[in-house]
């Protein structure tokens, strides 16, 4: 069984958090083993002890952060909450979630292009059955003609890229936008702003 965070060894959460913060600026292939023992405050010798290659470090960090925020992604889908106001709040926690830990899109990303059998047995076994209450929640509210004439699946997977896509696409949409890091945070505070606002718009139905 694998360890959560609050298990780690000291040298080991040193070592966790040091790639972190490197794998989530320079990406797997950018970083390097001696910057990430650097900055852990350890020898490459010592790193190499606890994981063996990069990789392995990498999967170690990405399973880690993706099963540390899965219990709260299920708790906000599953708040006894009418779909609107579960939606709205959703939207707005899930966005104060992801700004705190960017990285996990991208960890989510890598592993699907590695090896898409194990991400979807990993993501099915943690949180598959604990999104069905609030599928189910979508469907009886379209019977009563209180969304959109769409799928339960369709309404989720648009608010989860609504949400996701801009931290996966970071660098592209910089590009685009002609933003540094402060004002591409600044956009991402904007729309953090907007965004549960206009995810009830698309979904909900108004009340005539």
């Amino acid at each position: 069984m694998k360890k959560e965070n609050s298990e780690l060894s000291s040298t080991e959460l040193k070592i966790f958090e040091a790639a972190r913060e490197i794998f989530q600026a320079k990406g797997l292939e950018g970083a390097r083993m001696q910057e990430i023992a650097d900055k852990a405050d350890i020898n490459k010798s010592m790193l190499h002890y606890y994981y063996r290659s990069k990789a392995k470090l990498f999967e170690k960090v990405y399973q880690l952060s993706v099963i540390k925020l899965i219990p709260k992604i299920t708790e906000l889908l599953n708040e006894d909450l009418p779909l609107e106001q579960k939606i709205r709040s959703f939207a707005d926690k899930y966005m104060q979630i992801i700004k705190v830990n960017p990285d996990i899109p991208l960890f989510v990303l890598h592993e699907m292009n590695k090896d898409p059998n194990r991400l979807q047995n990993f993501m099915l076994g943690q949180i598959g059955e604990k999104v069905q209450p609030f599928l189910q929640q979508i469907k009886e509210e379209r019977k009563k003609g209180n969304t959109v004439d769409m799928p339960a699946e369709q309404i989720m997977v648009n608010i989860m890229s609504l949400m996701i896509f801009p931290f996966i696409g970071r660098p592209v949409f910089k590009a685009i936008l002609d933003k540094d890091d402060e004002k591409y945070n600044a956009f991402m505070e904007e729309r953090h702003r907007m965004l549960p606002d206009y995810i009830v718009s698309i979904v909900m139905k108004k009340s005539s």
